[in-house]
């Protein structure tokens, strides 16, 4: 399937990343010592550790998004930034560990080493993959607005995309583009055309009606290892999302996925380091709420906290603490937040820029009102309205809403019901797949985000 092919792809890249990182190390301690000497026992958790921080900063900083040019300079860029944050690492590791101190040799050649090979293996691994690897063939079956809305998010993936209608077969190559194929009984022509495009994911658009004789070709295209699917799976396998106006309620019914929802180990678990990771967090920033509710005072009159009523899990209404980033009674102009909204006083917009308005929110975390990672809660007001005017908007309300979220990082502002639509159809996907793994993913890439605000202030 499409998707371990990707991570087959990112694997293959991450393996490249951290053989150039452990040859720089090797060759920075031949360096700074003068003689070869194979890395010292106590010195290899350190080389381990420094490798892991560093391929953390690459995911954080999305080096490992597949649809990024690997010969631009912006990756070039980052490559060099995060090695330099992972070599200021590796020097504080040496304030614990200082019998494995090489000098001030080894750090410079770590640091001039580590970008120049990391890239090197990329580009290598670019021109093999592009010169090697044969593009990944998506075939669907139907002609409708969702084949053009799979298409458009399958060419991001620098995927070839094959339009197979029931009636005919129309290859959107420029060598077959307008050819029509009329299909006879027993499809002879499609098999011949299967046989040679070779597709790797077959997609049933919705409302697709196959006669019985092409339904034998996608079967035996199935026995054979080919994945059939149905359209919102391969949409969402693409886009991370699902395609909510494409869809019936029959599909969540037969979907897989949402076993989260089974599972009262999984349930408490996700429970448990919620409530550890937010008592750690409180412990941390301690030393910062008073300062920033300072700011606060100082930058705005009223209090520095604001209340709101938000809509949790099952439709349970609870208190939600933020701290204040507008002038008080700003909210009665309308209960959406805006990009760049004029409302936010400069130290607020700071706050936001920051995420640290929502440190309160640990509170909530603790009394269980919320958890980490989940859908966004919303206002009483904005919930009747979208539940109105939004089908299975509900069902965003099974889980416990999060402080960041699988729609907040890839949809982060909306002042709409368009907008809650689009939220909408990240958080049922999130819903579908919620696991720790995934919580862990989005928590990274939060990160990520937050960093990428700030660098463009």
């Amino acid at each position: 399937m499409l998707n371990r092919q990707i991570r087959k792809s990112q694997l293959t890249l991450l393996a490249s990343d951290t053989a150039a990182v452990l040859v720089g190390v090797q060759a920075a301690v031949f360096l700074g010592t003068g003689q070869y000497i194979l890395l010292p026992r106590g010195f290899k958790s350190i080389a381990v550790g420094y490798c892991f921080f560093l391929v953390v900063l690459f995911y954080i900083t999305d080096l490992y998004n597949l649809r990024r040019d690997q010969h631009s300079d912006e990756i070039a860029s980052l490559v060099v930034l995060d090695s330099a944050i992972a070599a200021a690492f590796l020097t504080l590791s040496f304030y614990f560990y200082p019998r494995w101190s090489f000098g001030r040799s080894f750090f410079v050649s770590l640091f001039l080493l580590t970008p120049g090979l990391v890239m090197i293996g990329r580009l290598t691994w670019a021109y093999l993959r592009g010169t090697l690897a044969r593009p990944s063939t998506v075939a669907v079956f139907g002609d409708g607005p969702a084949f053009k809305e799979l298409e458009t998010v399958a060419r991001e993936h620098r995927l070839k995309v094959v339009n197979l209608s029931v009636a005919t077969c129309v290859p959107l190559s420029s060598s077959t583009q307008g050819r029509t194929m009329p299909l006879r009984d027993g499809s002879d022509e499609l098999r011949d055309l299967m046989a040679s495009l070779q597709p790797d994911i077959i997609v049933l658009e919705p409302l697709a009606s196959l006669d019985p004789s092409t339904a034998r070709v996608l079967i035996d295209a199935r026995f054979s290892g080919v994945a059939v699917l149905d359209f919102p799976t391969a949409f969402q396998m693409l886009s991370g999302k699902l395609p909510l106006n494409h869809m019936d309620g029959q599909w969540f019914l037969s979907a897989q996925g949402f076993q989260y929802f089974g599972s009262n180990i999984a349930v408490r678990v996700k429970r448990l380091l919620d409530v550890g990771l937010a008592f750690v967090l409180c412990l941390i920033a301690a030393p910062m709420l008073p300062l920033i509710a300072l700011g606060i005072r100082v930058s705005s009159k009223g209090p520095a906290l604001y209340i709101q009523e938000r809509v949790g899990r099952n439709g349970q209404v609870f208190p939600l603490f933020k701290f204040r980033t507008m002038p008080v009674g700003a909210d009665r102009e309308g209960p959406w937040t805006l990009k760049n909204d004029p409302r936010v006083f400069p130290f607020g917009r700071f706050l936001r820029i920051t995420r640290l308005d929502e440190l309160p929110q640990l509170v909530n975390v603790l009394r269980g009102d919320m958890s980490f990672v989940g859908p966004r809660p919303e206002s009483l007001v904005l919930v009747d309205l979208y539940q109105q005017e939004i089908p299975y908007y509900n069902l965003r309300s099974a889980v416990r809403p999060g402080i960041t979220g699988w729609a907040q990082i890839n949809y982060p502002y909306g002042s709409s019901v368009k907008d809650a639509v689009e939220k909408l159809k990240y958080d049922l996907h999130y819903i579908q797949h919620l696991s720790i793994l995934f919580d862990i993913q989005i928590v990274l890439r939060t990160i990520r985000t937050v960093l990428a605000r700030q660098g463009s202030q």
